[in-house]
């Protein structure tokens, strides 16, 4: 399989894991949550407060959801599309710009810290606010990282030439 073809098909792999992250969470997760955004949505993080009110709206059902088959493709899509962001940076960049593709890595490193953080506090009987503050930050971590990246991919496309 040539390099093209494997960007490619990583890059439709990782469209097809967040097209199921984004079903679960409009047909799953917000309806079992009286309409609020799971924690791992909200792209500038959330307060103690929203925190312990999503917790209090959300369904046994929809909490069932959100540990098992949500948790399975948000761990899964976050490593496919750091794969993807630093191969695409790899591939394309040359000298001191190839080490721009560990953003992409930092990136996955903060979401599956939210991921475990967000599992904790669905698990826990009684989550603390300290734990929902912890999983929030490394939610704003998480997005924060991601645009990082895509501005890096971008910079590089913009600064490099190929035929």
């Amino acid at each position: 399989m040539t390099g093209t073809r494997a960007i490619k098909g990583l890059a439709l792999l990782t469209g097809i894991l967040y097209s199921g992250l984004a079903w679960l969470w409009y047909v799953e997760l917000i309806p079992g949550a009286g309409g609020l955004h799971p924690f791992d949505s909200r792209f500038f993080g959330y307060t103690a407060a929203e925190g312990q009110a999503f917790l209090s709206a959300l369904s046994d059902e929809a909490r069932q959801v959100y540990l098992a088959d949500v948790r399975l493709l948000d761990t899964i899509f976050p490593i496919c599309l750091a794969a993807l962001l630093s191969w695409l940076m790899l591939r394309r960049a040359s000298g001191p710009w190839r080490a721009l593709a560990i953003l992409p890595v930092a990136y996955l490193a903060t979401d599956l810290l939210e991921n475990a953080r967000v599992a904790a506090i669905l698990l826990h009987a009684a989550p603390t606010d300290e734990m929902i503050v912890a999983a929030s930050q490394a939610t704003v971590a998480k997005y924060g990282f991601l645009i990082i990246s895509a501005i890096a991919l971008g910079a590089i496309f913009v600064t490099t030439k190929r035929p």
